[in-house]
């Protein structure tokens, strides 16, 4: 059985895969098709039981696109956002959303001018 904090990280992944999102689980390369969802830091705190454990993790999601489609990114966060909210369980855990936290910043770190939205999801398992 896979720990919990991997489950709820595939079921993310999940969701932005079942949006038509191009998602990846690294940061890719300058040429990578805008826009796209890259899964970055997960942050992890549980407590184990005799009989379960339970805990929280949070997920940062990155996205990123063109700078003059601010609009569309900001719809695909909200697409996201509203998914996340519906996960109630993985495989072996029940889930809820507790907190979710959005911001949308420029980003120059490329030739191209992007817009680079990141979403903070605090999940809590048992």
């Amino acid at each position: 059985m896979l720990p919990p904090q991997q489950q709820i990280y595939n079921k993310v992944f999940e969701v932005c895969l079942s949006l038509g999102y191009d998602t990846y689980d690294y940061l890719p390369a300058n040429k990578a098709k805008l826009p796209f969802v890259f899964l970055g830091e997960q942050f992890d705190s549980d407590i184990a039981t005799k009989s379960i454990i339970y805990g929280h993790v949070q997920q940062r999601i990155h996205l990123y696109h063109d700078h003059k489609k601010r609009g569309n990114l900001t719809t695909m966060m909200n697409n996201i956002k509203r998914e996340l909210r519906k996960i109630k369980h993985t495989n072996n855990f029940y889930i809820s959303v507790k907190n979710i936290n959005s911001q949308t910043l420029p980003d120059n770190s490329t030739a191209q001018s992007l817009v680079h939205g990141i979403i903070e999801v605090e999940f809590q398992f048992h």
